[in-house]
């Protein structure tokens, strides 16, 4: 009888020694037999590296990366899928938590699917400490892989929880892991990158748990509106994206405006986004608004 795929789950921890134990916890308790835990501690500052060490010494069976400083999520998950020994790669954050059959579901979903690169799955919120029933997903993310081209709907915002996501390693490092340009954004670029490079599928029960709170990374930041035109420029230089050349020539113009107006509200914001600002002048006829955020905050 053959063994049953490993999967490697990389859990990204900063600052969350409150939850990074029930995170790991919950992928150490999967009815899914092979596993590959990698943790890797990103500079925290708080207790998360002593909340690990215990677990590490009372449990096992996963690797601890840290004592490195700050880098950075995207540096996280690189270091994560070059560790990588699984046929299966996830991402799990460090204030999340999985239900039991997580990773068994998803990976029967691919096993049952060799054409899919990937497949996403809904979850479960959690507020506070309380799983509640309600689900993450509406249903135009819901319908998303439904569609014949699913890219139209990513560019245009409707995008997969990522974290849901259970993805192909070889397939991952094919398409060049993570791009450490985006600072916290890693369900931007890369749902797009996997839909260009087979089916990629969705598994429509809650098999996450999604923690709502205010150290979020997307409610504690602003760098969505800096990452989105990073990841716009970047697909219009790419020649498999031709095609969506019109659509993404009116998204970068949006996110310039964006930024525009968040620069406005904070009286000038950083000298990087007013740098970045000055990429939308080839835009600045089109749109009055964005031409006035240009002028006010020109370098």
């Amino acid at each position: 009888m053959s063994s049953p795929p490993l999967v490697s789950i990389v859990i990204p921890s900063y600052n969350h020694a409150r939850y990074v134990g029930q995170a790991i916890e919950s992928v150490l308790d999967q009815s899914w037999p092979a596993l590959d835990l990698i943790v890797i501690d990103d500079g925290s500052t708080d207790k998360s590296v002593q909340v690990i060490n215990d677990i590490l010494a009372r449990r096992g069976n996963f690797r601890f990366v840290h004592g490195h400083a700050n880098q950075g999520l995207m540096n996280s998950l690189n270091m994560g899928l070059e560790m990588a020994r699984g046929d299966y790669f996830c991402e799990l954050a460090s204030d999340d938590y999985l239900p039991s059959n997580s990773i068994e579901k998803r990976v029967l979903f691919l096993e049952g699917h060799p054409d899919h690169v990937a497949v996403f799955t809904d979850g479960f919120s959690v507020q506070g400490d309380t799983c509640t029933e309600k689900t993450i997903l509406d249903h135009q993310r819901r319908d998303l892989f439904k569609q014949n081209d699913p890219i139209p709907a990513l560019l245009n915002g409707t995008l997969p929880v990522f974290a849901t996501g259970l993805f192909r390693t070889e397939v991952m490092r094919s398409l060049g892991g993570f791009d450490p340009q985006f600072r916290c954004y890693e369900d931007l670029e890369m749902p797009v990158l996997l839909c260009r490079a087979g089916k990629v599928g969705l598994l429509a029960e809650a098999l996450f748990c999604r923690r709502e709170h205010d150290t979020n990374t997307s409610t504690t930041t602003a760098t969505i509106k800096t990452d989105k035109i990073l990841w716009y420029r970047k697909l219009l230089a790419n020649a498999d994206f031709a095609a969506y050349a019109p659509l993404l020539h009116r998204r970068l113009r949006r996110a310039y405006l964006k930024l525009g107006r968040h620069l406005t509200a904070t009286r000038g914001g950083t000298a990087a986004e007013r740098a970045l600002l000055q990429g939308g002048w080839p835009y600045a006829f089109r749109d009055i608004r964005l031409l006035y955020h240009l002028l006010k905050w020109r370098v």
